[in-house]
């Protein structure tokens, strides 16, 4: 037998050498990704970009060109609502995520050790400071260039505007850690304020836009306020910095099942599992309820228990009735036929917030099983007080379609804004989860189930198949209302699983 070559015992320097070697490879590979990945990144960011400046730009050239008279009056308007709809967005974010958050992996340590807790919520204060202060500026990138500003004005305009939307996050840190309402009393007052602004910019001749529009301000007047306001903003942004280190374990944990909730409903696309955390945690908190006895028997109890919950949260309801001044506003801005798009868009975006019963009964089965009705009697009862109010605020925009329409034919034509906003609102509520047992779709984010992708569609398709037929006449209202009628037959039917 010949003898086996003896092996070769690497020595540790070459040893040392391969290792350097293999993690040098693994750094230019780690180095090569993330380059490809910033690269497709930064153009996805660039043609997107793009395309959206266009869009804008042509928008104001047109609105330059054939806006005269109320139009331009509440074209010099509509970026200063712009902006107190973006403040009262981050506070209400603010308020509802919580601006001194800690996750939950940081919590089972952070909250039972003596550690100073500000050196950790400091920096995650802060990225959160930077993330509201740049998201306002580009959500106002928009209403600045549409409301007609120069360059000088319109920077100005974003970074007051930026800075007074971070001072309200500030205000909404402050309030938590120091557990008082100053965050809640701001939010009505930013509320009133808006709506205050959108009811002289949809009713009176002259809205008050037209005193501040462009030009009626100095150079550095402006300057002087933009400065001041981003310097309120930093001081209390380093106010909230220096408190989150006195912030209590009660306060920390109020967010911390709502995030990994939250995380999960996003990463699904599924915006109604959204919805029922945030429905969840809004009636988990301060859910007092007064039991009562009595009342109708059958379809009808669902029908009265509706309009007690009605008269208990009346918030819903409220908004909704606040937002019929959008219409109003259009009409005002000279839409012309696009009234119609914004009446039934305002009808969908407040309708589901006025079906909570109905989205209990269709996402709880064992529940809907214990009622003694049919599915179809079950879910129509539930509709009947959503569906009255949408009906309502339908017919409550009549009077912005009187001027191109007959009397009649405005009345009809509002009727069928409201059963379309209805349809579109019924199918976003009753749109059923992703099936993670049905066969996977790959995609460059890798396998996902076939109904993640429709489901951030879900009620605008129907919104846009009974919309838009409403802005061609008569047969337009008719083929509108057949639509509507058959997708909320199709989605109440007893065979519907």
């Amino acid at each position: 037998m010949t003898p086996e070559p003896p092996v070769a015992v690497p020595t540790a320097r070459e040893i040392r050498r391969e290792v350097r070697d293999w993690r040098r490879g693994r750094a230019d590979l780690r180095w090569g990704e993330a380059l490809s990945d910033a690269y497709v990144v930064l153009f996805g960011v660039v043609m997107v970009a793009a395309m959206g400046g266009n869009v804008v730009l042509e928008l104001r050239r047109l609105a330059d060109g054939t806006c005269a008279g109320a139009c331009s009056d509440v074209r010099s308007a509509a970026p200063w609502l712009a902006a107190l709809a973006v403040a009262l967005l981050a506070l209400g974010l603010a308020r509802l995520l919580g601006p001194v958050f800690s996750p939950p992996a940081a919590n089972a340590w952070l909250l039972s050790t003596p550690v100073d807790r500000g050196a950790l919520l400091r920096p995650g204060w802060w990225r959160t400071a930077a993330l509201c202060l740049t998201g306002a500026a580009v959500l106002l990138l928009a209403p600045a260039v549409l409301g007609g500003f120069s360059v000088v004005d319109g920077a100005l305009f974003v970074l007051a505007c930026a800075g007074a939307s971070l001072a309200c996050v500030c205000v909404a840190a402050l309030s938590q850690v120091h557990e008082r309402p100053a965050a809640r009393w701001l939010t009505w007052v930013l509320a009133a304020t808006l709506w205050c602004g959108l009811a002289l910019a949809a009713t009176r001749p002259r809205p008050w836009g037209s005193v501040v529009a462009p030009g009626t301000v100095g150079a550095a007047v402006g300057a002087a306020l933009a400065v001041l306001v981003g310097l309120a903003a930093l001081a209390l942004a380093w106010r909230a910095a220096v408190a989150v280190g006195g912030v209590t374990r009660r306060v920390l944990g109020h967010t911390e099942h709502l995030s990994p909730s939250l995380s999960g409903a996003l990463s699904s696309l599924d915006l109604g599992l959204m919805y029922d955390v945030l429905l969840a945690r809004r009636w988990g908190r301060g859910a007092h309820v007064r039991p009562r006895t009595g009342g109708p028997l059958g379809w009808r109890a669902l029908v009265h228990r509706e309009l007690r919950r009605a008269g208990r949260t009346p918030q819903p309801y409220v908004l909704l009735a606040g937002l019929v001044l959008l219409p109003y506003a259009a009409a005002r801005a000279d839409a012309g036929r696009a009234v119609v798009l914004v009446t039934t868009l305002v009808g969908l975006l407040g309708g589901p917030a006025l079906c909570a019963g109905l989205r209990v009964v269709v996402r709880t089965e064992s529940l809907a099983r214990m009622l003694p009705l049919r599915r179809s009697r079950l879910l129509l009862a539930h509709l009947v007080v959503p569906g009255t109010a949408l009906m309502l605020f339908a017919l409550a925009t009549t009077w912005t379609l009187s001027p191109a329409h007959p009397p009649v034919e405005a009345v009809a034509l509002a009727a069928a804004c409201g059963v379309s906003s209805l349809a579109a609102t019924v199918r976003w509520v009753t749109g059923k989860p992703p099936d993670y047992a049905a066969p996977m779709v790959s995609t460059p984010a890798g396998a996902v189930p076939t109904g993640v992708l429709g489901s951030v569609a879900r009620g605008f398709d129907v919104w846009a198949l009974t919309a838009l037929p409403l802005m061609f006449g008569p047969v337009g209202v008719l083929v509108s209302v057949g639509i509507s009628v058959g997708v909320i037959a199709y989605l109440v039917r007893d065979d519907a699983t």
